[in-house]
């Protein structure tokens, strides 16, 4: 007997998106003092290779998960802000050491700098 395919839906997202939900990851997430370095290391990637910020779709992230309350709008300007914000607190070794085991090449962590992380942020594109 053959297995005939049944009907399905897929939500696809599209790179904007995922940056979306990566920053809203790195804003939100709420682990005490662990450092998730992955996120850090996915925030790098994405700003290396230039892809945009979907505003309106971490906007509604954020007032999903009360982060952002639901009659306010979230700006390049206050994202920008919140962001280096969240750096200023960063332990660096925290984050290095949990991303540490997953990146071959060990060195680019010695950039790993707040002043590199806030660079980034000038660099988003929205």
């Amino acid at each position: 007997s053959l297995l005939q395919p049944i009907p399905f839906w897929v939500r696809t997202y599209v790179k904007p998106d995922l940056f979306s939900g990566k920053l809203h990851a790195l804003l939100c997430r709420q682990w005490g003092n662990r450092i998730k370095g992955r996120d850090w290391y996915d925030f790098l990637w994405y700003i290396k290779n230039e892809v945009t910020v979907n505003l309106k779709h971490l906007e509604k992230r954020m007032q999903q998960s009360d982060h952002l309350p639901s009659d306010k709008s979230l700006t390049i300007v206050v994202l920008k802000k919140m962001i280096n914000e969240k750096i200023e607190g960063l332990d660096l070794e925290l984050a290095k050491k949990d991303v540490r085991p997953f990146i071959k090449n060990k060195s680019v962590l010695d950039g790993w700098t707040k002043d590199a992380f806030k660079t980034s942020v000038d660099r988003l594109k929205f």
